[in-house]
């Protein structure tokens, strides 16, 4: 699939650390939302998870941070 074709399913001004371009979600759960990303460097997709830290108890957010 060409970036030309896919152009609609990214928001232009949604980058991220001038490396990704987020597009739309393709995903959803208790603790998270997934987006389709482009990264801009390679042309390659990318999956990119969107972690909501507000719903996490801060002994289960610490075990996080350790991994991250």
């Amino acid at each position: 699939m060409s970036r030309q074709a896919t152009s609609s399913a990214f928001h232009k001004s949604k980058t991220l650390g001038n490396k990704y371009m987020l597009g739309d979600e393709i995903g959803k759960g208790a603790y998270a939302r997934v987006y389709k990303g482009l990264d801009l460097e390679n042309g390659d997709f990318v999956a990119i998870k969107q972690v909501s830290l507000e719903n996490i108890a801060q002994e289960d957010l610490n075990v996080i941070m350790v991994r991250f």
